[in-house]
């Protein structure tokens, strides 16, 4: 028979544990507002499981997640499950009904579910920022426009005019660099 270490259950014993503690800063005001109307500081935050005790989980928890500082206590269910499959499923059943803050999996549904930031694909960043520097150079343009061409135009007809005049230099300045890119590719693909 293999040891097991004094942090873990008897064999083939897993538990289900749910993790309280101190609201998390991205909760927001009205989040805490309501904790406290509704008579606690403490919300649940993790629900797992594990085949150990709850502090050896816990200790992993400490090394692994940035939350874990928040936890205040832990609360282990009484029940014990002996196999894998029926604690998965006891678990997802209990985080869809009680839906914790820092739970990932099974927590679609939750609209206070800490969301984890994801980087964009370099592609749709980079299309953002083009976006965004056409709208700058509009805005420009068209900032310069009303600016030069004040006395021209008075009333209503100023900024209409400008934004039109903005439009039509910002297309022309896309087609001419459109056209720059087709002669350097014509250009290489003589070569």
């Amino acid at each position: 028979m293999v040891s097991r270490p004094v942090s873990w259950a008897p064999p083939g014993e897993w538990r289900l544990y749910r993790a309280w503690g101190e609201l998390p800063r991205e909760s927001g005001l009205r989040r805490r507002f309501l904790t406290w109307l509704l008579g606690g500081w403490q919300q649940l935050l993790y629900i797992g499981i594990t085949e150990r005790t709850a502090v050896a989980r816990w200790a992993e928890h400490m090394n692994q997640k940035r939350w874990a500082a928040n936890i205040a206590c832990w609360e282990r269910d009484p029940r014990v499950f002996y196999s894998e499959a029926d604690v998965l499923a006891v678990e997802r059943a209990a985080i869809i009904a009680e839906r914790p803050v820092h739970n990932v999996q099974h927590n679609g549904n939750n609209p206070g579910a800490v969301r984890i930031r994801r980087h964009l694909p370099r592609h749709i960043v980079q299309a953002r920022l083009q976006w965004a520097a056409r709208l700058l150079l509009w805005l420009g343009l068209a900032c310069g426009f009303w600016f030069v061409c004040g006395d021209v135009w008075h009333g209503w007809d100023a900024p209409r005019n400008s934004g039109i005049a903005a439009t039509i230099t910002g297309a022309l300045l896309w087609w001419a660099r459109a056209q720059t890119r087709r002669t350097r590719r014509r250009r290489r693909r003589r070569r």
